[in-house]
């Protein structure tokens, strides 16, 4: 059985009830599309000015994207992007759309041709997660890090921290920030299952116990 099929079985476990033994250390997934939220609608342009064809084409692209049409999506953004190849906004938006469409090569290829000034918090977080999912914990780890200097409250990007230190075998590191993340969401039920995951790679197998029977409620 492979460590993907291991840890797939004992989350059904667990959501059953039943608390099963873990001993392997899954491998970072791959990353997954993260919910979609609609953008504001665009403002409208001063009275009496048109809009663009280039701005149209922007929209289409982004609205396609909301409804996860990305071929389409993409191919919008990429004749945008011949038009005016200067908008790097637009750029960074189809690597995103890249990477909800389950294209990590690609989508890390225009993240890291992106100017470091364009990357905004969601696109940090995305590039993170390729490059965990290329084992390259490193990277991501140095991401994330600089990400938490600019937002220290940032509860994702600690999250994100504490599974990538932990895929790295920094179980130490890991287990503090989850500690410190289940200090403000005690009652958060899949962050204390994680946890409890992390002590068990750490052989911390009462603790583990302990801490996945609290979270089934026991």
């Amino acid at each position: 059985m492979t460590r993907h099929a291991i840890c797939a079985l004992l989350a059904a476990l667990l959501a059953l009830g039943a608390v099963a033994p873990a001993t392997a250390q899954p491998d970072a997934p791959t990353p997954a599309a993260p919910p979609r939220s609609e953008a504001a609608p665009p403002d409208l342009p001063p009275l009496g000015e048109a809009i663009a064809d280039w701005q149209a084409r922007w929209e289409l692209a982004r609205l396609l994207s909301y409804v996860q049409r990305y071929d389409e999506s993409l191919a919008e953004y990429r004749t945008l992007l011949a038009q005016r190849p200067e908008l790097d906004q637009a750029r960074l938006e189809m690597a995103k759309v890249l990477f909800w469409a389950g294209r990590p090569d690609q989508a890390r290829q225009v993240f890291e041709d992106l100017p470091a000034t364009s990357m905004d918090r969601d696109a940090v977080l995305a590039l993170a997660d390729l490059y965990a999912s290329d084992k390259q914990y490193g990277r991501a780890e140095t991401l994330l890090r600089d990400l938490l200097k600019r937002s220290p409250d940032d509860d994702e990007a600690h999250y994100r921290l504490a599974e990538v230190l932990s895929w790295a075998g920094d179980y130490d590191a890991s287990l503090d920030i989850y500690r410190d993340l289940l200090r403000t969401r005690p009652d958060d039920v899949q962050l204390r299952r994680k946890y409890a995951f992390v002590l068990i790679w750490s052989g911390q197998r009462d603790q583990a116990i302990m801490e996945l029977r609290r979270s089934l409620g026991e």
